[in-house]
């Protein structure tokens, strides 16, 4: 009888004590995460705007990997400053983004846009593409660097 009591007291006091142990909470190894520093946006100021959106396709293309959830890649641009929304506009020809991501910068009489288009699939929530676009218009230019 005492054996056996001592026996579910041993018991007792390992199930207590492992309540208190921590345990590491493993997360899946090939999981998508997003970086912690800011993206790269380019040599804006000194390169061609063709020079600087090929660097910022690459970097969004590094940055985020497909299967990231679309409110997570929205919340990181925003972060950097970037204006995120849903895309509400008419549909068109094609599939439009799910989210538009913006961010302008105005210096020495320009204007640098750069754009993180966001897709994902039959309303998902999980990123399938992304799409950067960059754009600079300076004094009397127009769209894309054309005449005004």
């Amino acid at each position: 009888m005492i054996g056996a009591l001592r026996s579910a007291a041993s018991a007792a006091l390992a199930l207590a004590l492992g309540a208190c142990a921590t345990v590491p909470v493993a997360s899946a190894p090939n999981a998508p995460r997003l970086p912690t520093s800011a993206p790269e946006l380019g040599d804006w100021g000194g390169s061609s705007a063709s020079a600087v959106v090929q660097h910022f396709q690459h970097e969004v293309a590094q940055r985020y990997a497909l299967g990231l959830q679309l409110n997570a890649v929205a919340g990181d641009l925003r972060r950097y400053e970037f204006n995120c929304t849903a895309n509400t506009g008419p549909a068109g020809r094609g599939d439009p983004p799910d989210q538009i991501c913006r961010r302008t910068i105005s210096a020495d009489n320009c204007t640098h846009t750069w754009q993180v288009h966001l897709y994902d699939e039959n309303g998902a929530s999980a990123l399938t593409r992304a799409r950067a676009l960059y754009d600079r218009r300076c004094g009397g230019d127009g769209l894309l660097g054309g005449p005004g």
